[in-house]
C-alpha cells in the first residue's frame, strides 16, 4: 500500500444544500499519495455515505471504500498529469452548467446570474411537495427564460411524487428538464412516473453495485457524480455530470471527467451539468481561482487539477 497523506479541510455554505442535509459546514478530506496526485473525499452521511472517518481508516488500512477508491483514481489520473507537466484541461471544452440554487438565494442573486448567461435553475426541492411548487412557481416567474431541474433526494414516496406531478400547471410543466430523485428508484414505480410524463433524473449514489438495474426502456437522465463512481460505459442518452458539492478539488475532477467525455460531441449535444457548485459557499484561496458567477467553471492553472503552489503549502498529514 503506497503512503497517502491528507488534509482536512470545511466548507460553509449559506444555507440547507439538500432536503436531506441541514448542516451548512462541510467537512472532508484532500488526500495527497506519493506519486504526487490529490484527490478529495467529501461524505453525505445524510445520503448514506460512510462517514469520513471511516473512508480515512479504510483508506489507511489498504482497503478503501466507495469515496476513497473514486479520490485516489482521481489523484493517479491528476499525478499523471503532474509529473508530466500538463494541466488535465489542456484542449478541453468546459460544459456549461445549470444555477444550483439552495434556499437562501436571493431574487437578487437570480437575476444576476440571468444577465451572466445562466439559462437553466436546480432546485434542491424540500420533502414539503406544496412548498416545493410554491418556490417553483416564485423563481420561474423571475426568469421566465429559464428551464428547471428539481432534486428531491428520494424524500417523496411514490404517491407523493405523483401528485407533486399532476399539481404542475403546464405551463411550469412545460420547462421542466427533469426531476431527479422524486422518490426512492424502482422500475414499476417509476414507471408510472414516466407513464404520468414526468421526465425523470437518477442519481445512483455510491453504492452502484447494490442498485436495482435501470432498464433500457425507461427514460431517465443519469446523473454521473465522478466522485462517487466512474461514468458508465451503456448510457443510452447524454449524461448530466455534477459535483457532489465538495473542494474544489473535488469540483474540478468532476469538470475533467465531464469535459473529457464530451471532447468530441457538438455544443449542442452536451446537456447542461451541475459543475458551478463553488458558488454554493463562503470563499477562500481556492474557491476564489474558480471564476465568478459564470456558467462556466473557471479552471485553474498549473499541472493536473491546478493549484499547484497552493495544495503543496498545506499541512498535509500521513494517513
Amino acid at each position: 500500500m503506497n503512503i497517502v497523506f491528507y488534509y482536512e479541510y470545511s466548507l460553509t455554505a449559506c444555507g440547507p444544500l439538500n432536503a436531506r442535509a441541514a448542516e451548512v459546514c462541510r467537512k472532508g478530506a484532500l488526500i495527497r499519495t506519493e506519486e504526487g496526485g490529490y484527490g478529495c473525499i467529501q461524505p453525505w452521511p445524510e445520503l448514506g455515505d460512510h462517514s469520513l472517518q471511516k473512508e480515512l481508516d479504510a483508506l489507511r488500512k489498504g482497503n478503501p471504500l466507495p469515496l476513497g477508491k473514486r479520490a485516489l483514481e482521481c489523484a493517479r489520473v491528476d499525478g499523471e498529469a503532474r509529473a508530466a507537466g500538463v494541466s488535465l484541461f489542456s484542449g478541453l471544452h468546459i460544459p456549461a452548467s445549470h444555477a444550483t440554487l439552495p434556499s437562501c438565494v436571493s431574487p437578487a442573486t437570480i437575476r444576476i446570474m440571468e444577465t451572466k448567461g445562466f439559462k437553466a435553475g436546480k432546485i434542491k426541492a424540500s420533502s414539503n411537495p406544496a412548498a416545493a411548487l410554491e418556490r417553483l412557481t416564485m423563481l420561474a416567474s423571475m426568469v421566465p427564460s429559464w428551464r428547471w431541474r428539481l432534486d428531491f433526494n428520494g424524500s417523496l414516496d411514490g404517491n407523493e411524487a405523483l401528485q407533486f406531478w399532476k399539481s404542475l400547471p403546464h405551463h411550469l410543466k412545460s420547462r421542466i428538464d427533469f426531476i431527479e430523485d422524486p422518490c426512492p428508484f424502482s422500475v414499476p414505480g417509476w414507471e408510472r412516473l414516466v407513464d404520468a410524463g414526468m421526465p425523470l433524473a437518477l442519481d445512483m449514489g455510491t453504492d452502484t453495485e447494490h442498485q436495482p438495474a435501470v432498464t433500457a426502456d425507461l427514460p431517465v437522465t443519469r446523473i454521473v457524480k465522478p466522485a462517487r463512481e466512474a461514468t458508465p460505459g451503456d448510457l443510452h442518452d447524454p449524461p448530466v455530470f455534477t459535483t457532489v458539492m465538495d473542494h474544489p478539488v473535488g469540483q474540478l475532477w468532476a469538470v475533467y471527467q465531464a469535459a473529457e467525455y464530451y471532447r468530441d460531441a457538438l455544443p449542442t449535444e452536451i446537456p447542461l451539468c451541475g459543475l458551478c457548485t463553488h458558488l454554493l459557499f463562503e470563499p477562500d484561496p481556492f474557491i476564489d481561482q474558480m471564476g465568478g458567477m459564470n456558467p462556466q467553471v473557471a479552471v485553474p492553472a498549473g499541472t493536473g487539477l491546478g493549484f499547484d503552489g497552493m495544495l503543496e503549502a498545506l499541512p498535509w498529514k500521513k494517513l
